[in-house]
């Protein structure tokens, strides 16, 4: 299940919906990310939004979360994915 998804039978607006971002589910290692997307603040969405791709690992399986932007372990998360994705990357001659 995708993490921003709604509760069956909960009547939510949509458009106010997109931005509820949450962080349940499993611990997550900068190291299993294979991409970080942050989006920008929409109108109706007083924050950015936060989403990660994992890599194609049996405990993930490419799943895509999408993580609360003031929390302390997304900060870390993003921090650290980051410090490790330049460190290993590689150049093109």
């Amino acid at each position: 299940k995708n993490r921003c998804e709604t509760e069956p039978g909960e009547d939510v607006d949509l458009k106010s919906y997109k931005c509820r971002c949450t962080r349940k589910g499993p611990k997550i290692r900068y190291k299993d990310v294979q991409k970080l997307e942050i989006k920008p603040k929409h109108p109706f969405c007083q924050e950015k939004m936060i989403f990660v791709t994992m890599e194609n690992i049996a405990r993930f399986k490419g799943q895509e979360y999408c993580l609360h932007p003031k929390l302390q372990s997304t900060k870390n998360l993003v921090k650290w994915f980051r410090i490790w994705k330049d460190k290993h990357r590689v150049y093109e001659a």
